[in-house]
């Protein structure tokens, strides 16, 4: 087998591995909205059996898919030592609590369900571009953590763009690379299309997925400017990330953003669109997000009425 061969056939392993992240990621997610105790177990205690069982399998079915993302995107081995541990500890806790509702519900809460805001913050502040594996698994203190943690190490990790199969490269005025990696989808195609080359952006990775699937991250926009984009029923929905702050107000007019204030270190938002607005939104929203540049105007970080601070 020559050299590009081999090459490729990496590449597409990578793009399974990808593809059953994201699969992987869902499974986990229905499960830990699943397994939220109702009101009406704590009246039977064939139900709160039955809940108890089911708390159980969920641990061991949320062990095998996150124990299968540590694996195939390379975890070091003390972050999969870590949930193992952490599982086997849980298993242990659920045996403790019986079938007593409160014990059960208060096992939930805390080992499934919990996410500080101490932890969201950090993995905000550390997790994108190249610095996407800034944060240790063993900040997490619950399944849903854990799964954040994971799920922003690889999406914001731009390595795992670049070791995909390339479908199409342009280059922007700049003479930066806007590529386009993955399984073809029509969607992917246009965004990729219409993402305008006299946009002065540092690289653009745009991949494209499965079931119209899009991720990707814009450098020197927001600093490292992370998009998801997942279609559901007749509409798209677009996740973003901003690491980096550089200007308050051009931030805070952004469609669907978390509003920000001078304390915030990033921020992300959300809005919805259709499949013929969805390209040429992507386009109009990266331009709108803030790069270094605007942080010398006003609304910007180093903005002072009296000139740049010294």
């Amino acid at each position: 087998m020559d050299k590009n061969s081999e090459n490729m056939e990496k590449y597409l392993e990578n793009l399974d591995n990808m593809e059953k992240f994201f699969k992987y990621d869902i499974e986990v997610k229905n499960i830990l909205h699943s397994t939220y105790p109702k009101e009406e177990y704590r009246y039977s205690k064939e139900t709160l059996i039955e809940y108890s069982d089911s708390l159980f399998k969920a641990l061991n079915d949320i062990e095998y898919y996150i124990g299968a993302i540590l694996d195939k995107f390379d975890f070091l081995e003390p972050d999969k030592k870590y949930f193992k541990n952490l599982i086997s500890a849980y298993k242990d806790e659920l045996i403790k609590s019986g079938y007593d509702f409160n014990k059960l519900k208060h096992f939930h809460d805390v080992c499934f369900a919990n996410m500080r805001e101490d932890l969201v913050n950090k993995v905000g502040e550390n997790c994108f571009g190249e610095g996407g594996w800034g944060v240790s698994l063993n900040e997490a203190k619950s399944l849903n953590e854990v799964l954040h943690v994971v799920h922003q190490t690889i999406v914001n990790n731009q390595n795992n763009y670049r070791n995909l199969p390339v479908l199409a490269s342009k280059k922007n005025n700049e003479g930066n690379n806007i590529t386009l990696y993955g399984t073809p989808n029509e969607i992917s195609d246009k965004i990729f299309l219409s993402f305008p080359e006299a946009l002065n952006t540092d690289y653009v990775e745009i991949m494209s997925l499965k079931d119209d699937k899009v991720i990707m991250m814009v450098r020197d926009v927001g600093h490292a400017l992370s998009i998801e984009i997942e279609k559901e029923n007749d509409k798209y929905y677009v996740k973003y990330y901003i690491p980096k702050i550089c200007n308050i107000d051009m931030v805070n007019n952004l469609k669907g953003v978390n509003k920000v204030t001078k304390e915030s270190r990033y921020t992300v938002g959300m809005f919805e669109t259709t499949p013929d607005k969805l390209p040429l939104e992507i386009a109009d929203f990266v331009l709108k997000v803030p790069t270094d540049n605007d942080m010398y105007i006003k609304g910007g970080s180093l903005y002072r009425e009296e000139g740049i601070q010294k």
